[in-house]
């Protein structure tokens, strides 16, 4: 089945990707832009999408590094599956975060973008992707409080608290924050963002 012919999934990653506003659509270019060029510098052969979705960032980095072998996994059955059929050439499909069946150091390069804010136990996901990196992890997580400023600013989600959030996070890290959080599993790279968002680049203890 073609993409463009799957149904359309109800969630905020496949209506963040698919907006018509011109400054959102600029905002997440430019947030494409920079974990591509992030990711490109690592020169992985194999990488990990943790939590990806619809398979968007897997199609940036796919046709930015046609070699690249990419294995992405969803807990949402329905977004693994349009993963899927963006990224033929990639393996997608459903999978649990918190126990990933693949073994120690099986990917080069492990990324996981605007998924860490919505887990009841991230550090139990910081664990397994960093036991499956190799070489390095790439997160990105809102940069607060500024992603809820700007959402409030805008009139976005008023009535959730904090003001401006999305209904679904369950945490809010300021950049040091997210920084020392990661540190707990991985030694630090580079700590830095893409408005409204925190980007890491960090390589696993082991």
């Amino acid at each position: 089945m073609s993409v463009s012919n799957q149904p359309a999934i109800d969630t905020s990653n496949y209506r963040k990707h698919t907006s018509s506003s011109k400054i959102q659509r600029m905002l997440i270019d430019r947030f494409h832009s920079k974990i591509t060029g992030i990711v490109t510098e690592l020169d992985p052969a194999t990488l990990l999408d943790s939590g990806c979705g619809e398979g968007f960032v897997a199609e940036i980095f796919q046709t930015s590094m046609p070699s690249l072998r990419i294995t992405g996994f969803d807990f949402h059955e329905p977004s693994a599956a349009l993963a899927s059929a963006r990224n033929p050439t990639g393996t997608f499909g459903p999978g649990d975060i918190y126990d990933i069946h693949h073994d120690d150091n099986s990917f080069d390069v492990v990324c996981c973008f605007e998924v860490l804010e919505h887990l009841h136990e991230p550090e139990k996901a910081l664990q397994e992707m960093t036991r499956v990196a190799k070489n390095a992890v790439v997160f990105s997580v809102p940069h607060e409080p500024f992603f809820c400023l700007a959402n409030a600013v805008r009139g976005k989600n008023w009535e959730i608290r904090p003001r401006g959030s999305d209904r679904d996070h369950r945490n809010f890290w300021s950049r040091k924050a997210f920084g020392q959080f990661v540190a707990t599993r991985a030694d630090i790279q580079t700590l830095t963002g893409s408005f409204p968002w925190t980007i890491c680049v960090a390589r696993p203890k082991r």
